[in-house]
C-alpha cells in the first residue's frame, strides 16, 4: 500500500506525463503481456506537482473491481476539495490517472488510445473521453444510480461510455439514466451488475439512443421521469419489462 495526498500536475507535469504515456504505448505495442505501474516518479516530484488545499490521501497501489468502485472511491476523496475550482482542472485528473495508471492502461481489449488517459484538449467533448475524469463525473452526478453505466472494468471503454463521449443525451437527466437502468441493466449486488441485452437484438442499447433522439424533437425528455420516457418509447422497448 502506498498512500499519497492528491495533487495536480503543473504545466511541466502534464508534459512529462504525456511523455510517460507515449513511452507506455510503445512498450505495450512491443510486449502485450507487460504490466504497468503508477507514474511514481512524476506524482512525487514537487517540481511537477502542486498541492491542493484540503486534499485527502489515495492508495496508489489500489486495484478496483469495476469503474463504479473507482468512481465512488475517488468521489469521496474529491468531495472535500473546491470543485468549483478543480472540476475542469486537467492537471488534477492527469495526476489521478498517473497515480492509478494500471487501472486505466492498457484498455481491456489491448487498446492504447492516449485520450483515455491524458487530457490535452480542454474542450468538454474531449473531457468525456478521459476515463479517470468521466467515470468520476458520472458518479458525482448520479451517485448510486450510476452503477448501470459503471459496472464494467475501469479500462473498459464500453458502448455506454462511447455514447456519452459523443453526445450528452445518455448523460442528460435522472430520468434517462433510470430508464436505461430499468431496460438494460440487472443489479446483482450493491456495487456490481450486468447488462441484460445483446448488441443487435431488437430494442437494444443503440436503438434506445436513436429513439431518444427522435423523442427529443417533440418532447422535453430532460424533465421527464423514467416512466414517462419508457411509455413514450416504441412498444418493443416496453416489452423488455414484461
Amino acid at each position: 500500500m502506498m498512500k499519497l495526498k492528491i495533487k495536480r500536475f503543473n504545466k511541466d507535469g502534464n508534459i512529462e506525463f504525456f511523455k510517460f504515456v507515449q513511452i507506455a504505448k510503445k512498450k505495450f505495442k512491443k510486449d502485450k503481456q507487460l504490466k504497468f505501474s503508477p507514474a511514481n516518479r512524476l506524482i512525487n516530484d514537487n517540481a511537477l506537482c502542486e498541492d491542493i488545499k484540503g486534499a485527502l490521501e489515495i492508495d496508489t497501489s489500489k486495484k478496483f473491481v469495476n469503474a463504479y468502485e473507482y468512481a465512488k472511491y475517488i468521489s469521496e476523496k474529491l468531495d472535500v476539495i473546491d470543485l468549483a475550482k478543480y472540476r475542469w482542472d486537467d492537471g488534477l485528473f492527469n495526476w489521478i490517472c498517473a497515480a492509478l495508471f494500471p487501472n486505466f492502461f492498457p484498455g481491456v481489449k489491448g487498446g492504447v488510445d492516449e485520450k483515455r488517459v491524458f487530457l490535452s484538449d480542454l474542450s468538454k467533448g474531449k473531457w468525456r473521453r478521459h476515463s479517470a475524469r468521466t467515470l468520476w463525473e458520472i458518479y458525482h452526478v448520479y451517485k448510486e444510480k450510476s452503477l448501470c453505466v459503471l459496472y464494467k472494468e475501469t479500462n473498459n471503454y464500453s458502448d455506454e461510455l462511447e455514447t456519452i463521449s459523443k453526445s450528452p443525451i445518455m448523460f442528460s437527466s435522472k430520468g434517462v439514466v433510470e430508464a436505461y437502468s430499468d431496460l438494460f441493466f440487472l443489479k446483482t449486488s450493491e456495487d456490481q451488475g450486468k447488462q441484460k441485452y445483446s448488441r443487435g437484438e431488437p430494442a437494444d442499447f443503440r436503438s434506445f439512443i436513436d429513439e431518444l433522439f427522435q423523442l427529443e424533437i417533440n418532447l422535453d425528455i430532460y424533465r421527464m421521469s423514467k416512466d414517462q420516457i419508457i411509455k413514450s418509447l416504441d412498444q418493443k422497448f416496453q416489452e423488455r419489462l414484461d
